[in-house]
């Protein structure tokens, strides 16, 4: 793997080609539940619609696999040439009001090279992503390897409240991103309608963000062309349904990461098994 990382993306993209029938046709990976998934969430779609958006998913899918591991061995100025980032403005301003940064996003593109926003804003200073614990020794080094090319500060799931606490006492701002979309591990505190489906999800970021002191804002994802991103900070208004819920930021973020995903279905990760079922817990 790091000898492939040293090769150029546009070599790099030609394996990805390879890999796709591969993974498609032979190893034909999660193809039940990729399909499954789509035909859920898109009842509305003819099976051709859903079979072309079930194919672009599979090519978008060994990009994103390529394009994770070339953080191995990528510089900063082609970073800079294929991640474009708007609205900086609205982190700095909060940090300067003296708040936390949370940020929301989902497993959209390759949310690996996603860390790039941490080079782009003037502040805050500190940043950081919350990961969660791999058990394979080799592929946890790998990892924290791919995901340390930026001077982001790397937090296990279970030290969260911990460390940020410590960073809200210490008084200087930071942004920490939070992925949003994934099926709750955790006890499940509500549910909601996503991509026509009964959802189960928890408010994490949403109930800490009082005790952090923080302030959310939501990512939106654009994949402008092979290998290029355009990445937009976004400020979180509930509408007046959202407001009378019990958790009016964490359901503005479903509203907004599903309309992200239907402007390009194929960004998301839909080979995750998003909708296991769950009990609603007190």
């Amino acid at each position: 793997m790091r000898l492939l990382a040293g090769l150029p993306l546009g070599v790099l993209y030609l394996v990805s080609d390879l890999a796709y029938p591969i993974l498609y046709y032979i190893i034909r990976y999660r193809r039940r539940l990729v399909r499954e998934n789509l035909c859920c969430s898109f009842p509305e779609k003819s099976q051709e619609e859903i079979q072309n958006i079930e194919k672009k998913f599979y090519r978008n899918l060994c990009d994103v696999f390529v394009e994770a591991f070339k953080c191995l061995n990528v510089s900063d100025e082609e970073m800079l040439r294929r991640v474009e980032i708007l609205n900086c403005e609205l982190p700095e301003s909060i940090a300067a009001r003296g708040k936390n940064v949370f940020m929301l996003l989902g497993h959209l593109g390759c949310w690996e090279w996603y860390q790039e926003v941490s080079v782009r804003y003037k502040a805050p200073r500190r940043s950081a992503e919350i990961y969660k614990h791999i058990t394979s020794p080799y592929f946890a080094s790998l990892m924290h390897e791919v995901r340390s090319r930026w001077d982001t500060t790397q937090i296990e799931m279970q030290q969260t409240v911990r460390t940020l606490l410590r960073w809200t006492g210490e008084g200087e701002p930071y942004l920490c991103g939070f992925i949003q979309d994934q099926r709750p591990d955790t006890k499940v505190k509500d549910s909601l309608t996503f991509l026509s489906q009964q959802t189960w999800y928890t408010p994490g970021a949403e109930q800490f963000a009082g005790k952090a002191n923080a302030e959310l804002v939501y990512l939106h994802v654009e994949k402008t062309s092979r290998g290029h991103y355009r990445l937009t900070f976004t400020s979180m208004e509930p509408n007046e349904e959202e407001m009378n819920s019990p958790y009016p930021l964490t359901r503005c973020f479903w509203r907004l990461i599903e309309q992200n995903i239907r402007r390009q279905p194929e960004l998301w990760l839909w080979s995750h098994n998003r909708w296991q079922k769950w009990e609603l817990t007190e």
